[in-house]
Parts: C-alpha cells; sequence; structure tokens
C-alpha cells in the first residue's frame, strides 16, 4: 500500500508545508497531497518509499509545534 496518512496536523499546515517536509527527507511524492482539518493522504511511488517514510517520521518530527503521526492509510469500512 502506498497511500499514507499524516495526522496530528496543526491547523495552519498546508499541503506546500508537507511538500516541502517530504522534500527535505528526500521522500518522493506520487500525487496530490490531500489535505484535510487535522490530518493528509499521500501518495508514494511505490511501498518502499512508503515504509521509509513511516520509519522516519512517524512520532519524531515535528510540523508547526506539533509532533506527525504517519501511517499506511486505511479505507473506510462501508456500511
Amino acid at each position: 500500500m502506498n497511500k499514507l496518512y499524516i495526522g496530528n496536523l496543526s491547523p495552519s499546515v498546508t499541503a506546500e508545508d508537507l511538500k516541502q517536509l517530504f522534500g527535505e527527507w528526500k521522500l518522493p511524492l506520487s500525487g496530490q497531497v490531500l489535505l484535510k482539518s487535522g490530518y493528509a493522504f499521500v501518495d508514494f511511488p511505490d511501498q518502499n518509499w512508503a515504509i521509509k517514510a513511516i520509519e522516519a517520521l512517524s512520532g519524531k518530527v515535528e510540523l508547526h509545534g506539533k509532533v506527525i503521526e504517519v501511517d499506511y492509510s486505511v479505507p473506510k469500512k462501508q456500511r
């Protein structure tokens, strides 16, 4: 799975902030950043890059004063 969930985001975080953060860590995104209030979804070229992003960033990197969470995106269950 190449789509990741980015959580615990400050309301002031922008899509550009996230693109810049992943760029600083040399983690290539493969598509748009879908930003919601307090969380976002990003796509990576393959699973290896997704794993590297989780290992490098989750619980370790601060963005706009909050430590971000990075994990696999889990589809909503249909009712």
